[in-house]
């Protein structure tokens, strides 16, 4: 009874554990089951109520693909490197099928007829601009440029914003010119028919010349951009000076340029007049003589100068750079050249003691008008030992070279005397020593000028240091740096030099000429430390009235 009792006992238990092993494995496969089912559920969504659950948009913002910057949209920012939404802009928005367009107020994008959520599945949504589909006009956008961007949003959820990165559906192009053309418009040639689709572009046709934007950025200067649709080579654009528009020229690119959507396309196109000759700095072995009329273009970087001795020429200075041992960088013993400064140009005579010279010398008799297209572009002149930045210079003790007549003109100066080898105290612009100055013109420019002083003599910014020569300035900015020796100046700020007998000066003088219009900016320079001290503001109303500050 024992034994058996005992063997009975036996299997019961081995029964026990088979069932709770039966259990658990039951409970596991119910568990796994369970998991199934809410991965199909999430996968399936379960539906919402309609109504209930509207999309809503986080953000909208555009990437940059591969750009030489960032790309910009419908409002380009002033120095061209990004875009903000406006007001009233408009995209529309998918989401399962069904479609609606959503406005900008300001700060959020809503819609009068807004998308709703029908299940908590994950889902894509789709957007582009512009807002509507059809033909796309090409033409035109020296009126304002055309855009075309497209967004998706993978695993989109009811429960949180979504966010839209724009892409460009468009290539933009961007033309930059250099050159003694006046340049009036751009255009380009290309495949000028285009559609949209729910912001994919369909572009092909016939190829016509298509107008481009002028615009200006800041550190690239004017320029002209048209957006088109990738795929295409540019192979050709089209160049129209502004003095005459039946001269215009076709110049091909060589390479051609293939457009790619999303990218910033630069092209420089050299556009010079017929006639003109090219002087290439880097190439020069000698001073490059000029005596004629013809029109010259200055490009590149040497250590020899150009000499004027005879008539009216033109000559453009294209991010040159002039840096000589010996003698005036640019030297006009006769005629009377003007020089067109475009982009940044430095014009300098070296830092030898021994080298008396200026920077632009211009000889009694003799005149030279400096002008720009505007005052971004910029010109530095610095003088030799004993040399004015732009005038006269003083080749030996108690000799000085007197200066004609200079004018300057929409464009930024920086005009600097460097050093006082032989007391001959060198000015920014006029003239040295006891000798006549011409005539100074300055109009619509900014332009930073530098006298220089010694112990017992200073000169000024812009004059000449015996007597006021005759100083005209109108619709212009200023920086008027005196020579100052520690804290002591005996200079005008603009009109003459001083000394420790003769004059002290400490004023704004024009001589027989007059300041209208105009802001004036007092500085001493101090030689012993190199640098200026702020000493007051001068505006002068258009009558010439000044009111000091």
């Amino acid at each position: 009874m024992k034994g058996n009792d005992t063997q009975e006992t036996y299997k019961s238990e081995e029964d026990m554990k088979n069932n709770r092993l039966f259990t658990t494995i039951c409970l596991m496969g119910a568990i796994l089951l369970a998991a199934c089912s809410q991965d199909e559920l999430a996968e399936q969504g379960t539906a919402l109520p309609g109504g209930e659950y509207p999309l809503q948009i986080g953000s909208v913002s555009i990437t940059a693909e591969g750009s030489e910057e960032p790309w910009t949209r419908v409002t380009e920012k002033p120095d061209g490197s990004g875009s903000v939404w406006q007001p009233d802009d408009a995209i529309t928005v998918s989401l399962d099928g069904e479609t609606a367009t959503y406005t900008y107020d300001g700060s959020a994008w809503t819609s009068d007829a807004p998308l709703y959520w029908k299940s908590t599945a994950p889902a894509t949504v789709t957007a582009w601009y512009p807002a509507t589909d059809g033909a796309l006009d090409l033409g035109g956008q020296d009126n304002g440029l055309v855009y075309v961007l497209r967004a998706t949003a993978d695993n989109a959820n009811h429960n949180t914003p979504v966010n839209l990165q724009f892409k460009h559906q468009l290539a933009k192009v961007r033309v930059v010119t250099k050159g003694t053309v006046n340049v009036g418009s751009i255009s380009i040639r290309y495949p000028c028919l285009c559609s949209v689709n729910e912001g994919i572009v369909t572009s092909g046709g016939v190829s016509d010349y298509l107008d481009s934007y002028k615009t200006y950025y800041e550190g690239i200067g004017t320029c002209w951009e048209i957006n088109l649709p990738a795929g295409n080579d540019i192979e050709f654009c089209r160049v129209t000076p502004i003095e005459n528009s039946a001269m215009r020229r076709n110049v091909q690119l060589t390479p051609p340029v293939t457009l790619e959507a999303g990218k910033v396309h630069t092209i420089t196109i050299t556009a010079n007049r017929e006639g003109t000759q090219t002087i290439d700095l880097s190439t020069l072995t000698d001073t490059h003589e000029i005596n004629d009329n013809g029109t010259y273009y200055v490009t590149g970087t040497g250590q020899y100068g150009i000499r004027v001795t005879n008539g009216n020429p033109d000559i453009y200075l294209e991010d040159a750079q002039i840096s000589v041992s010996g003698g005036n960088a640019i030297d006009i013993q006769g005629g009377s050249p003007t020089i067109h400064v475009r982009g940044e140009n430095t014009i300098g005579t070296g830092g030898s003691l021994s080298n008396y010279a200026a920077g632009i010398y211009v000889a009694q008799g003799s005149s030279v008008t400096i002008e720009g297209s505007g005052t971004s572009d910029v010109l530095r002149v610095t003088g030799g030992a004993d040399g004015a930045a732009i005038g006269g210079y003083s080749p030996a003790l108690n000799s000085h070279n007197p200066c004609g007549d200079i004018t300057i003109h929409n464009v930024t100066l920086y005009a600097y005397a460097s050093n006082a080898y032989l007391n001959n105290l060198p000015i920014g612009i006029g003239s040295t020593g006891t000798t006549a100055c011409g005539k100074i013109e300055i109009t619509d420019a900014i332009v930073h000028a530098r006298g220089y002083s010694s112990l017992n003599e200073s000169t000024p910014a812009i004059g000449a240091y015996s007597g006021v020569p005759q100083i005209v300035i109108s619709g212009s900015t200023i920086h008027a740096h005196r020579g100052s020796y520690g804290t002591t100046s005996f200079a005008d700020y603009i009109g003459r030099g001083g000394n420790t007998i003769e004059y002290q000066g400490g004023q704004i003088q024009c001589g027989s000429g007059s300041i209208t219009g105009s802001t004036v900016y007092k500085y001493s320079y101090n030689v012993l430390t190199g640098s200026s001290s702020s000493e007051g503001t001068v505006v002068y109303d258009a009558s010439g009235n000044a009111t000091q500050q």
